[in-house]
């Protein structure tokens, strides 16, 4: 494409798609060595499979992605609740986390006056194309202690009731090239100026995890010989240790 056409190359998307009213992706594949132009920046790169032995990349879009200006985010509200079940019961969800659980955490952030979530959903027209819930507060002196925080915040920048903890996302394929857009949104109308995402063995990784900066654990001494107590010190295992001990 002409380096002239390239900052609008987006508007063609939209005639191509009227030559083919039957067809809902368009799909292109380059070399990998090929720099990404102005057009493939708004398709999605498909992962290769680890048998896969074609030497270009995969890109593709679906037509409704044409629609990601119209994208509005608001707090999530009860007609909200039949699309977000649809969404749910599309997607993996980890082991402690049915979608009928995570739509009672919904319920309870859309309805509760003393709720400790925030509940968030992203519209295109009339249908819902992503959620979020997040909490309206974080233990951040936990996060301090055990986590290099500071590497990546300036403290003294952020208010303390900035911060908040991302609970759970879920965002239509279609429309993951707008994750960024989306948690900026989320931030605004939330007041939140820091996200945080906990990972545990069980966790499912979310679309936007690549949007996120990973945070190094603090070790501790004390912990190098046992395993590692995510959550809090209990004085109850602590005096049980020291009984097991064996004495000289």
């Amino acid at each position: 494409m002409e380096a002239a056409f390239d900052s609008r190359s987006k508007d063609f998307l939209k005639y191509a798609f009227d030559l083919f009213p039957d067809r809902d992706y368009l799909i292109v594949t380059q070399p990998h060595t090929v720099p990404e132009n102005a057009l493939l920046s708004k398709f999605t790169l498909v992962q290769k499979q680890l048998a896969n032995t074609f030497s270009h990349v995969l890109y593709l879009i679906h037509r409704d992605y044409l629609l990601e200006q119209d994208i509005t985010i608001t707090r999530t509200v009860a007609s909200d609740f039949d699309s977000i079940t649809e969404l749910l019961e599309s997607t993996p969800t980890a082991k402690d986390k049915t979608p009928s659980s995570i739509m009672e955490q919904i319920r309870d952030a859309t309805h509760s006056a003393d709720t400790k979530w925030l509940a968030y959903s992203a519209r295109v027209e009339d249908s819902v194309v992503a959620t979020f819930v997040i909490s309206k507060d974080v233990n951040l002196e936990y996060y301090k202690s055990h986590f290099h925080i500071q590497d990546q915040i300036l403290m003294a920048e952020h208010e303390r009731k900035g911060h908040a903890r991302l609970v759970f996302s879920i965002i239509n394929p279609i429309f993951e090239k707008s994750t960024r857009y989306m948690l900026k949104e989320l931030l605004r109308l939330s007041g939140k100026t820091c996200l945080y995402f906990e990972i545990q063995s069980v966790t499912v990784i979310p679309t936007i995890f690549s949007e996120l900066v990973h945070i190094r654990s603090r070790r501790f001494p004390h912990f190098l010989d046992r395993k590692w107590d995510h959550e809090r010190y209990d004085a109850e295992k602590e005096e049980d240790a020291d009984e097991d001990a064996p004495t000289p």
